[in-house]
């Protein structure tokens, strides 16, 4: 069942078309890895899903409700703010520069968001929280703040904060890239994990080995469109299109 589905979404910023004419769909448990040189578009894809960009053009749908009902030309109409909160409730999104409250503790960082957003009792998301810590390899860290955190600490702080809300679907804006190898490999660890526990996962990534080890299917996104897109072993074993052949050729001749 397609959790997610995108079709001919456009985005433009003025004259510059950064988005042109992309459909896709996610389906539950998958995990796709959207791949491609910077200014590709892949971020802004994102934050068109999360609402945190306007569209020009296209329909999205999340677990059954019309982010956006009317797409005709030059109009766009988002659905009621009801639906839309009903939306924003079943995506999750983990960016790269963590985006942590810097003066709350770990335990309030992550606690906030349900407490506000789905006025949950202290107690319940306490307990949330803390086997969220728990799981992320944080134990210990809930009094902390995130200026006491290594890089791959807030990392692992910003994906609790996410699962807190209980998303369907979660999203990943190159989240490794302000991060050392060292410190990649605990977010990838993290990562890999929720995948094999079947959480659906948008990851935006230039990690090729996660890409084509933990992916379900791969995007190769380049000028604002989708290139080419199928399953990890074809993209990277056997790519189509000569523009997806050379921006994988420094991988695979590895």
């Amino acid at each position: 069942m397609a959790i997610l589905e995108v079709r001919n979404l456009k985005k433009s910023f003025g004259d510059t078309t950064v988005i042109s004419d992309i459909s896709f769909d996610v389906n539950a448990g998958e995990v796709v890895a959207i791949i491609g040189p910077s200014g590709s578009g892949k971020s802004t894809l994102l934050r068109c899903i999360n609402q945190l960009e306007k569209v020009n053009g296209g329909t999205i749908k999340i677990c059954g409700n019309d982010m956006i009902v009317s797409a005709a030309s030059e109009k766009v109409k988002y659905a009621n703010k009801n639906i839309l909160r009903k939306i924003r409730l079943d995506i999750g999104l983990v960016f790269q520069n963590f985006n942590l409250f810097p003066h709350y503790s770990v335990l309030k960082n992550i606690m906030e968001p349900p407490m506000l957003v789905m006025k949950k009792s202290k107690e319940e998301v306490q307990q949330i929280a803390m086997e969220l810590l728990e799981k992320m390899g944080l134990e210990g860290k809930e009094n902390a703040y995130p200026c006491e955190l290594s890089g791959g600490q807030q990392q692992r702080v910003s994906i609790a904060r996410a699962l807190a809300l209980n998303p369907q679907i979660l999203f990943f804006d190159e989240p490794t890239s302000a991060l050392d190898p060292e410190l990649t490999g605990e977010i990838l660890k993290v990562m890999k994990q929720l995948a094999e526990e079947k959480m659906t996962m948008v990851v935006v990534t230039h990690e090729m080995e996660f890409a084509r080890d933990v992916a379900d299917r791969v995007i190769f996104m380049d000028g604002g469109v989708i290139v080419e897109e199928g399953a990890p072993e074809e993209v990277f074993g056997n790519p189509k299109n000569e523009r997806t052949k050379v921006f994988l050729k420094r991988y695979t001749e590895r």
